[in-house]
């Protein structure tokens, strides 16, 4: 049997890339398509037109559609098994729906009663393989909604109430996701979902290894005498890591949950959570890490934070305090950008289709593309994106570069068209203790 991936014209903005070179947990989403129709024994068919199918029995998706292993695997499974035509769906009520439903143009359906959010991944059965699009858009409209095998619990991290507006920040964890990646959020999203991911495929296919972590943390807990839920948890994150090869981590650096590549090296009172690293990685001194997708090569220098965030790979990401954004490759970004992650009242808006348009994830930081630079106290917007190679510096006027000589001791100065000049020597200021 085949499956047939259609072209969905989708370019990515800003990155100007099509859509199958996304990268999503550190890997391009066609090689996720591919690998997980393989890992069924299906054969992977890209096509122009609907004119090239020749089966009668095939699965279909285009492009753009990101899955993940357990929901090919269910749907591989059922939707054969099922008369006629079958088209992949998640329910609708779901906190996943609810996080990444935004700007997907999802059709809906009903299953025993289950309202669907219906995806473009189908199983088709016909009497003959379809002649061209519209005898495909026949045998598609005819495809009845099948739930994909889906379970999720809620996570809830604490958040600043007074800042935020809530005071918890709620997350789905679940390795059942479906999506239609059409905008950059898509693709922040679909990476942080993607640690999980990561996680539920290494314990299902390394169960000994997953055993070993289990028993450890529990002979931790034994050993420290703390046989509590809490404590057996917290034991957990700490053993539940893999390195690769060639890795350096500083004996004072924390590794709790993490997937790590090869030649990653991590400097001294770092502390990575929950993250996918890739290939040589450098995190330096006190940098801190969190729930995050590092591209290979990239760089992320001494006191750097980085929260929900998801980098390309070749980039340096030099950041303190910066949360959910997503960065393109050979970007270069400095200690002194800022980036507003939280609106103090309304939806967060993006651009989509050359307008702003409201999402319903308040979360959420921007978008750098490739070659990016950014720097010198910049501040950015929510929700905005900044094209390939932009580069980005407070006004030159703002810096002092020229510092006379005679300046007084003791009177306060500032820049002035980038000279350093007393407050006595500006026009209509005063001590700002007279104000």
């Amino acid at each position: 049997m085949k499956a047939y991936i259609l072209p969905s014209g989708v370019t990515i903005h800003p990155f100007g890339d099509p859509v199958s070179r996304s990268m999503i947990g550190n890997r391009p989403l066609h090689q996720w398509q591919e690998q997980l129709f393989a890992r069924q024994g299906i054969g992977v068919e890209r096509i122009e037109s609907a004119a090239q199918i020749t089966e009668r029995e095939f699965f279909l998706t285009w492009d753009d559609v990101f899955f993940t292993r357990r929901v090919l695997d269910d749907f591989a499974r059922r939707a054969p098994a099922h008369p006629g035509s079958s088209r992949c769906g998640l329910p609708a009520d779901s906190l996943l729906l609810k996080r990444t439903r935004s700007l997907q143009d999802l059709d809906e359906g009903q299953q025993d009663g289950e309202r669907l959010a219906l995806y473009r991944l189908y199983f088709v059965r016909s009497e003959q393989p379809p002649t061209g699009e519209a005898a495909l858009q026949q045998c598609l409209q005819q495809a009845r909604p099948l739930r994909a095998r889906f379970r999720e619990k809620v996570l809830r991290m604490p958040a600043p109430r007074h800042i935020s507006g809530f005071s918890h920040y709620q997350h789905p964890v679940t390795s059942s996701i479906v999506m239609h990646l059409r905008h950059w959020v898509h693709l922040l999203w679909a990476n942080q979902l993607s640690i999980q991911v990561a996680w539920v495929e290494r314990v299902l296919d390394h169960k000994l290894w997953s055993a070993g972590k289990l028993l450890g943390a529990g002979l931790g807990c034994l050993l420290r005498g703390r046989l509590s839920r809490t404590g057996f948890l917290l034991g957990l994150l700490g053993r539940a890591n893999h390195f690769g090869r060639g890795c350096v981590v500083h004996p004072t650096a924390r590794v709790e949950g993490s997937l790590l590549g090869d030649n990653v090296h991590i400097g001294a009172y770092a502390l990575v959570r929950g993250c996918l690293i890739g290939n040589n990685v450098t995190i330096e001194d006190r940098a801190n890490v969190y729930f995050s997708v590092v591209g290979d090569d990239c760089f992320i220098s001494k006191n750097s934070t980085m929260v929900f965030c998801a980098g390309y790979p070749d980039s340096d990401l030099c950041v303190n305090g910066i949360q959910a954004c997503l960065f393109g490759s050979r970007c270069a970004l400095t200690s002194r950008v800022w980036v507003i992650d939280l609106r103090a009242a309304g939806k967060t808006r993006v651009y989509h289709q050359g307008r702003l348009q409201e999402i319903d994830n308040k979360l959420l930081g921007a978008c750098f593309g490739h070659g990016c630079w950014a720097g010198l106290d910049v501040t950015i917007a929510q929700g905005r994106e900044i094209p390939n190679g932009a580069m980005l510096i407070r006004p030159p006027a703002d810096i002092i570069r020229r510092i006379p000589p005679d300046l007084p001791p003791g009177v306060p100065a500032w820049s002035v068209n980038g000279t350093a000049t007393p407050a006595a020597g500006v026009p209509g200021q005063r001590d700002p203790d007279d104000q």
